[in-house]
């Protein structure tokens, strides 16, 4: 996001309000208040099992791998593109920019053979030919901010930078479900980047070096990686753009069972495996 502390009321009242709603929602899988856990999150090790270099030029705001490749999507009103790479060395393959400078490119999804991008207060996404992604196929209309997006082979699910992920039919961009993030202190807000492994979100906490691996079932927040110190470890002279150049990219590699992740103008890609 373009300095996202400017939408932080925004997306506090859009909590508020999605709370107010939830009893009429009863369809929804959104996890009432009062069922908050007080147990603490367990806190998740993990070891950096590799390196990949990382375009700084990305301001990351969507990251998936998808057939043996890294598909990442990116912001800024005049820097927004969809771009692919190889994983084996980190190389770039392709870039596509949207075309529309005015358009603020957000978090992606692939799904079957299509590209989901969502945008940040244009209030369209766009759906991509995976085979080509030099223009989209079609667009939805989306009446939130775009943040986060990523799928569980059937349906989509959208973070907007409150407590509350969406759950999306692909074929209408229709809201069929939510999901209220809790953990041991109450709501948790200003979720990011999400990617779903095996029945759990993983999502960055905006503006946090801290990645929560959150029930989809329940909501609450079973366990939490904490990636502070992965640059000053492996890249001790690289000096960050903006204080916006923060972690913004989680990737999971079902084969080797390994999460990926990367930051906004980051020059690396970690490979984790988690402990």
């Amino acid at each position: 996001m373009y300095n996202k502390y400017k939408v932080l009321a925004l997306g506090l009242a859009m909590t508020v309000a999605s709370c107010q709603n939830k009893n009429k929602e009863t369809k929804t899988t959104a996890t009432a208040a009062d069922s908050t856990s007080t147990q603490a999150p367990e806190k998740l090790t993990y070891k950096v099992v590799g390196t990949l270099p990382h375009d700084t030029a990305a301001y990351t705001e969507g990251f998936e791998l998808h057939g043996g490749k890294i598909y990442e999507g990116t912001g800024t009103y005049e820097n927004s593109f969809v771009s692919v790479s190889d994983t084996s060395a980190g190389k770039l393959e392709k870039k596509f920019p949207l075309k529309d400078k005015s358009i603020y490119g957000e978090g992606i999804s692939i799904l079957g053979n299509q590209l989901f991008q969502l945008t940040y207060q244009n209030h369209v996404a766009y759906v991509y030919d995976l085979k080509d992604l030099t223009k989209p196929t079609g667009t939805f209309k989306w009446p939130q901010e775009g943040w986060g997006m990523t799928n569980d082979g059937k349906n989509l699910y959208v973070s907007v930078g409150s407590s509350i992920i969406y759950k999306l039919d692909p074929k209408s961009f229709a809201v069929i479900g939510q999901i209220q993030v809790t953990d041991n202190l109450g709501t948790v807000d200003q979720l990011n980047e999400l990617e779903y492994v095996d029945g759990f979100l993983y999502i960055n906490q905006w503006q946090t070096t801290k990645i929560l691996k959150v029930d989809v079932s329940t909501g609450k927040v079973a366990g939490t990686i904490d990636c502070f110190g992965l640059l000053s470890n492996y890249a001790p002279d690289y000096t960050p753009k903006s204080e916006d150049s923060v972690l913004n990219g989680i990737a999971w590699d079902k084969t080797h069972q390994l999460l990926y992740v990367t930051g906004k103008n980051w020059p690396l890609i970690f490979k984790l495996r988690l402990d």
